[in-house]
């Protein structure tokens, strides 16, 4: 998960702590600038600067301007159109809808429950794995596991 805002100060957030080697609750100490704060280590008490994350290129260059809007339509074309698939795939009457199991085994083109991701429909379906389209996202999932 990506933040675009800083936390609000005296409230605790998780990031990677470099003394403990890894990710911790630290707290903000104070905003430094509109991206950045200082922030403490609530384990260990280390004391660093925080920035936020820039959206990059491939390259590893910072997206400005022109480029950073056009990422964002893509990202918003894209979540559109997931959406419209979702939508045609669930309209499908005819499919049963079965309760997600890793050990269980599941054919393509059938209505899935799943305990955390909700109603979604399996797309694709090999030995293993099986490729569920849900209302956020598609996701890979296991399953014929024994």
């Amino acid at each position: 998960m990506t933040m675009n805002t800083l936390p609000p100060v005296a409230k605790s957030f998780f990031a990677f702590c470099k003394k403990c080697d890894a990710d911790r609750y630290h707290v903000v100490l104070a905003h430094t600038t509109a991206t950045s704060a200082k922030i403490k280590c609530e384990i260990c008490g280390s004391q660093k600067t925080y920035s936020l994350p820039k959206a990059q290129t491939k390259t590893g260059k910072p997206l400005t301007g022109a480029a950073a809007k056009k990422r964002e339509q893509t990202m918003n074309s894209r979540k559109s159109s997931h959406k419209n698939e979702y939508e045609m795939l669930m309209s499908n009457e005819g499919a049963a809808t079965n309760t997600y199991n890793m050990k269980g085994k599941f054919e393509k083109n059938t209505k899935l429950q799943h305990p955390k991701f909700g109603l979604g429909f399996i797309k694709d379906a090999m030995s293993d794995k099986i490729e569920v389209v849900f209302e956020d996202e598609v996701r890979t999932l296991i399953h014929n596991r024994v």
